[in-house]
C-alpha cells in the first residue's frame, strides 16, 4: 500500500515545488488553481510521516530535494507548515498533528507548546487526536497542559489520515457541527465556536439547547454580548421553550450590568428565577451593587423580595442589601435616614444581625472613594458614637481600616487617637491582614495599619502576612529587613513564613540563611491551618 503512493507521488512533487510561490501569493484563489498534482503531495507528506519506519526511506525525500533526513526532517515539515499557512483548503490541524508526532520523538516539548500556540493565534479548531498527543507531550516532560485532554469523543487513526480530502468538502454533516462547537467551547476558542455556529446556521442546523447554553456562556465570558444575543435569539426561535441554564443566566446577568443594562439584568434575575435555576452570588451581587450606585433603592428591595428565603442556597448575606441600600440612600443625598436606619439595626432590642457580625467595611469604602465627604463625616461621627456609647465596636473598626487601606493615614491615626478601643480590636485587625496578604500592592497598607498598631508586630498572623505581601511583590529588601527584625526578636517563625522567604531569596539569586523547609506550601499552610484549629 505504502510503496505505490510514494512512488507515484515522486513524479509530481518536484513540479509541484515550482508552483508553490505562485499558488501562496493567489491566497484565496488557490482553491480554484490547485490542481491533482498540489493535493498529491500534500497526501504523499503526510502519508510518508504515518508510515511505518521500514518503508521511511529519507533517500527518496531527498531525490526531490526536500533534504528530509534524520537532521533536517523537522526543519522542513515547519517551513512547510509555515509556507501552507494562507492555502485554502490546506488541513492545518493534520498539519500541526504530524508536526507534533516529530516533536513527540525528539521529546521538543517547547516546540509542540509553541505549536498550540499557533494553533490558537490561527483560531483552528483541532481534533481530539491532536490534542491527546499535545498533551502527552507536555505529560511526558511534566509540563502542565493548558486545556482539557477530550476523553470521550475518540477519533481513530484511519479517520486522521483521510480527513484532509475530507475536511476540504464543501459540505458538513451535523454531527461534525455539534462536535466541532463543543470541541470550540471546551477550548475557550470563542471566535472558532461562534464561526461553526454561523455555518450550521446557513445550513440550517439546529443544536440541541445545553449546546447553545454553553456557545452563550463562552460568548459571555469573552466579552462577546452581541453575539451571545444573537446565538440566544436563535436558540428561542428553533427551540420551543428555550432557555439558558444557571451559568449562563448568571453571566449573562454580569454582561448586562457591565454594560448598564439594569432593567435587562433584573429581568434576566427574575426568569432564572421562576425557572428555580441557582443565579451566581457574583452575578446577584455586581447586579445590588450597581443598583445601588444608580441611587435605586426601589429596585434593590425588589430584588431582596425576589431572593427572599433563597439567601443560603445563593450565598448572599443580608449585610450586602443592608450596605447597598445604604450606599443609595447616600447617593440620593438622604444620608441622615441612611445613618439612622443603621444605627438603629445596631442598637435595637430585635438586633437581624449581632453588632460582631454587622460589616459595614464595603458601604465605607465606597464613600470614601466616591469622596462623598458629607457622608464620610456623618458615617465617622455614627460609628464613634456606636462606640462611645453602646461599646459596639465593629462599625468603627471597619471605618478605621477603610481609611488605612485609602491611604488616610492621618485621618485614621485622628480617629485611633479618639477611640482607642480599635487597637483592641485584635481579631478584625488581623483579619483584615489575613484577607489583604494575598492582594497586589498592599504591602504599603499593611505596614501602615503596624506603624499605627505597634502591637500587632507582635501577632503571628500581622507579621506571616506582611511577608506574604513582601513575596507578592518580590520586595527582597523589604522582606529582608522584616526577617531580620523578627530573628533580633527571637520571634517564632513558622514553617510557610520561612518557605516563602527561602523561595524570595532563591528567586533573586541570593543566599537562604537558614535549612529552607522541604515540603510544598500547600503541606505549610494544611499544617498551620490544622494547628490554628486545635489551638482553638
Amino acid at each position: 500500500v505504502w510503496i505505490p503512493v510514494i512512488s507515484q507521488s515522486l513524479l509530481l512533487i518536484q513540479d509541484f515545488f515550482s508552483h508553490l510561490p505562485s499558488l501562496i501569493s493567489q491566497g484565496e484563489s488557490y482553491t480554484q488553481t490547485m490542481d491533482f498534482r498540489a493535493r498529491v503531495f500534500f497526501s504523499f507528506v503526510f502519508v510518508f510521516l504515518s508510515c511505518p519506519p521500514k518503508f521511511q526511506d529519507m533517500s527518496v525525500l531527498i531525490k526531490v530535494d526536500l533534504s528530509l533526513n534524520l537532521t533536517f526532517k523537522v526543519e522542513t515539515l515547519e517551513k512547510l507548515v509555515e509556507l501552507t499557512q494562507k492555502l485554502f483548503e490546506c488541513d492545518r490541524d493534520q498539519m500541526y498533528y504530524n508536526l507534533l508526532k516529530l516533536y513527540k520523538m525528539n521529546g521538543d516539548w517547547q516546540k509542540a507548546d509553541a505549536v498550540w500556540n499557533k494553533i490558537q493565534e490561527e483560531n483552528i479548531i483541532p481534533r481530539e487526536k491532536t490534542l491527546r498527543l499535545l498533551a502527552e507531550i507536555l505529560r511526558d516532560s511534566n509540563q502542565e497542559v493548558p486545556f482539557d485532554v477530550p476523553e470521550l469523543w475518540y477519533e481513530d487513526e484511519k479517520h486522521s489520515l483521510n480527513s484532509s480530502s475530507d475536511s476540504s468538502s464543501d459540505s458538513t454533516t451535523e454531527p461534525d457541527f455539534q462536535k466541532d462547537i463543543l470541541n470550540a467551547c471546551r477550548l475557550k476558542q470563542s471566535k472558532g465556536a461562534y464561526g461553526i455556529f454561523l455555518k450550521a446556521k446557513q445550513q440550517n442546523v439546529v443544536f440541541n439547547a445545553e449546546t447553545y447554553s454553553d456557545l452563550i456562556k463562552l460568548l459571555l465570558s469573552k466579552e462577546y454580548f452581541t453575539q451571545a444575543v444573537e446565538v440566544k435569539a436563535f436558540a428561542e426561535t428553533h427551540i420551543k421553550g428555550f432557555t439558558l441554564n444557571d451559568a449562563a443566566n448568571s453571566l449573562l446577568i454580569i454582561t448586562q450590568v457591565r454594560r448598564d443594562y439594569l432593567k435587562e439584568a433584573l429581568r434576566t434575575l427574575k426568569t432564572a428565577l421562576d425557572q428555580q435555576q441557582t443565579p451566581s452570588k457574583v452575578a446577584v451581587t455586581r447586579l445590588i451593587q450597581a443598583l445601588a450606585m444608580k441611587g435605586d433603592v426601589e429596585n434593590i428591595e425588589v430584588v431582596q423580595k425576589m431572593v427572599n428565603g433563597l439567601e443560603d442556597s445563593l450565598g448572599l448575606s443580608k449585610m450586602v442589601f443592608i450596605n447597598n441600600i445604604a450606599l443609595a440612600q447616600i447617593k440620593n443625598n438622604n444620608i441622615d435616614v441612611a445613618v439612622e436606619n443603621i444605627e438603629n439595626m445596631l442598637t435595637s432590642e430585635n438586633q437581624v444581625i449581632e453588632p460582631q457580625f454587622f460589616g459595614l467595611a464595603y458601604l465605607f469604602r465606597k464613600v470614601i472613594e466616591e469622596q462623598l465627604e458629607p457622608a464620610v463625616e456623618k458615617i465617622s461621627i455614627m460609628a464613634e458614637r456606636l462606640a462611645n456609647q453602646f461599646a459596639i465596636y465593629k462599625p468603627v473598626t471597619d471605618f478605621f481600616l477603610q481609611l488605612v487601606d485609602a491611604g488616610k493615614v492621618d485621618d485614621a491615626r485622628a480617629l485611633l487617637q479618639r477611640c482607642g478601643a480599635i487597637a483592641e480590636q485584635t481579631p478584625i485587625l488581623l483579619l483584615f491582614f489575613l484577607r489583604n496578604s494575598g492582594k497586589q500592592g498592599k504591602a504599603s497598607t499593611l505596614k501602615s495599619l503596624l506603624e499605627l498598631i505597634p502591637e500587632l508586630n507582635e501577632k503571628e498572623e500581622a507579621y506571616s502576612s506582611l511577608m506574604k505581601s513582601y513575596v507578592s511583590k518580590k520586595d527582597v529588601t523589604s522582606a529582608k529587613a522584616l526577617y531580620e527584625h523578627l530573628t533580633a526578636k527571637n520571634a517564632k517563625l513558622n514553617d510557610l513564613f520561612l518557605k516563602r522567604y527561602a523561595v524570595l531569596l532563591k528567586n533573586a539569586g541570593e543566599s537562604v540563611p537558614f535549612t529552607e523547609p522541604p515540603e510544598s506550601f500547600e503541606f505549610y499552610v494544611q499544617q498551620l491551618k490544622e494547628s490554628r484549629e486545635n489551638s482553638s
